[in-house]
């Protein structure tokens, strides 16, 4: 039985539009080079098949904010949170208009419902060339379009809150924000 062990070896990110067909060649020839650099060094030993052939893969889901996810019952049940509803992706911007006007009398009646008054307040932020799903990078830029903001971004796994993201900024606004699965803020 062989094993290859190379350090040398980088990984290859396989995305949906990786073609299959051209990394499967890619790696089948990586590893014939391999047993003949192997066999070449003097191993006498002769290669008749292979048995097995493990594949680790593991999978990847970017950091960035979506439409309205589902609190976890861990964090429902503190009733702390305000989980916005809105299905148009725009989770960060409908979470920062909240955060910052978290106090207001109408708003208090349905804190998760997009109104007129939290469209109007969104409406004075600015989010030139920000592209939503917003990734916790594109937040720096946040800040600097909006010079009285900061913003910081917590995270939760296991019933374990924890900070993803904390402003290097001192602002006159402060903003926290959770981002729920890797897709909600």
């Amino acid at each position: 039985m062989w094993k290859n062990i190379n350090s040398d070896q980088k990984n290859e990110i396989v995305l949906e539009r990786t073609n299959k067909n051209e990394l499967w060649g890619l790696l089948t020839e990586q590893m014939l080079e391999d047993l003949a650099k192997f066999q070449m060094n003097g191993s006498g030993w002769t290669f008749h098949s292979i048995v097995a052939l493990d594949i680790p893969t593991v999978g990847y889901e970017p950091l960035n904010g979506s439409s309205w996810v589902p609190l976890p019952k861990f964090l429902a049940s503190k009733k702390a949170l305000i989980n916005m509803k809105n299905n148009n992706n725009q989770s960060f911007k409908w979470s920062v208009a909240r955060g910052l006007n978290s106090a207001k009398r109408e708003i208090e009646r349905n804190p998760d419902r997009i109104t007129k008054i939290l469209r109007r307040q969104a409406e004075r932020l600015i989010f030139d060339g920000i592209k939503f799903l917003v990734s916790l990078k594109d937040i720096d830029k946040f800040e600097r379009l909006n010079p009285e903001i900061s913003v910081n971004v917590f995270g939760y796994e296991a019933e374990c809150v924890f900070p993803l993201r904390i402003s290097k900024l001192e602002r006159e606004k402060k903003v926290r924000l959770f981002l729920l699965k890797n897709k909600h803020y």
